[in-house]
């Protein structure tokens, strides 16, 4: 039996997601963080530690991409097995995901990845063919996806980073997938109209969603360092909160303008920090005003931003529903395949 610490330095181990380097063992924050590694064996286990009680945090297990297990981290330290009774004699690429998303109003909530434990070995990882980071709210959460139709629970059991578009993009392209999401929050505003609650705000921190001690005991204040993983493509999929704060308010002609600067000085600030990336402007819905951001992607362009997108995903319906009007897994496969077809038709093949 063999146990290995989880460190940034392994080559053998693929750490998915923001996190601070010289933290030990990493910290699982943003939706979608995790590892991967290329097993060769039998039975491999993950020893896990959640500092919280509650809110519980919940991952998921990939075999060669295909979900074989899916738990709550139980509060304190414990091994989980991944995958047990595997014919020893092949190898499979192993990724442990974590399911849910940050949660600020308890930011001690997170999932600590210390160890490896196997009856097999380690090889070296196959190579991803992209990079895309996804930067987003619920829906690039993927609330609801996994929960039966018209459910009204905010629950954690109920998120999921496999379940989501972005992961189903991600999985068509061959990309190794990195989510910044925050259920509620905006580019200007979240949905109640609170201009604290931005992914704008915290977008160059390596999790600055979270504040507090804890957080920046685990290094979540910090600056990220863009050149230590550069994506290919960059998606935005906000301003559906920030028109449910103008509705809120009954604020809309008064602020459209302001959350249309507010998405122009977003993209500025991804190109600055991601100098060869495409952008990606994921629309919102057609009753969220897509035309806000269809109007900040204009006025970029005009201001010299070169390799901008837009994309409209298909509205989605009551038969498509999961938890609290968030659209099911279902819906999210579909909408990631067609994210893929254009990453892959219209964004890949683009010059610069």
């Amino acid at each position: 039996m063999l146990t290995i610490p989880v460190t940034f330095g392994d080559p053998r181990l693929r750490l998915l997601g923001r996190m601070d380097p010289d933290q030990a063992p990493p910290a699982l924050d943003w939706t979608g963080s995790g590892l991967e590694c290329a097993f060769h064996g039998s039975d491999l286990w993950a020893e896990l530690e959640a500092p919280a009680f509650a809110p519980v945090m919940w991952v998921i297990v990939l075999s060669d991409g295909a979900p074989v297990a899916r738990f709550p981290v139980e509060p304190g330290v414990r091994f989980y097995p991944l995958v047990l009774g595997m014919s020893p004699e092949n190898t499979r690429v192993i990724t442990l995901l974590k399911e849910t998303q940050c949660m600020p109003d308890t930011p001690e909530a997170t999932v600590l990845l210390r160890t490896l434990r196997m009856n097999g070995t380690l090889e070296a990882l196959p190579a991803r063919d992209l990079k895309i980071e996804f930067i987003g709210d619920s829906l690039t959460s993927g609330e609801g996806s996994l929960a039966p139709r018209g459910n009204d629970e905010w629950i954690t059991p109920w998120f999921s980073a496999r379940g989501n578009y972005a992961w189903y993009a991600c999985g068509e392209l061959n990309a190794e997938c990195r989510i910044l999401s925050q259920s509620g929050w905006g580019v200007c505003w979240d949905w109640e109209h609170n201009p604290d609650h931005t992914l704008t705000a915290h977008y160059t921190e390596i999790c600055g969603v979270l504040r507090g001690a804890a957080a920046e005991k685990r290094g979540c204040t910090k600056p990220y360092d863009f050149t230590a993983w550069r994506p290919d493509i960059v998606c935005i999929r906000l301003l559906t909160n920030d028109c449910g704060g103008m509705n809120m308010r009954n604020s809309f002609d008064r602020d459209r303008d302001t959350a249309v600067r507010g998405a122009v000085s977003l993209l500025r600030l991804v190109r600055a920090n991601n100098p060869a990336a495409k952008i990606v402007w994921i629309l919102p819905a057609s009753d969220c005003h897509p035309e806000l951001a269809e109007e900040a992607a204009a006025a970029a362009r005009k201001e010299g931003l070169s390799g901008l997108f837009t994309f409209a995903l298909p509205d989605y319906h009551e038969e498509d529903m999961g938890a609290r009007s968030h659209p099911n897994a279902a819906y999210n496969r579909r909408a990631g395949l067609l994210l893929a077809d254009f990453l892959r038709g219209e964004v890949l093949s683009a010059g610069s």
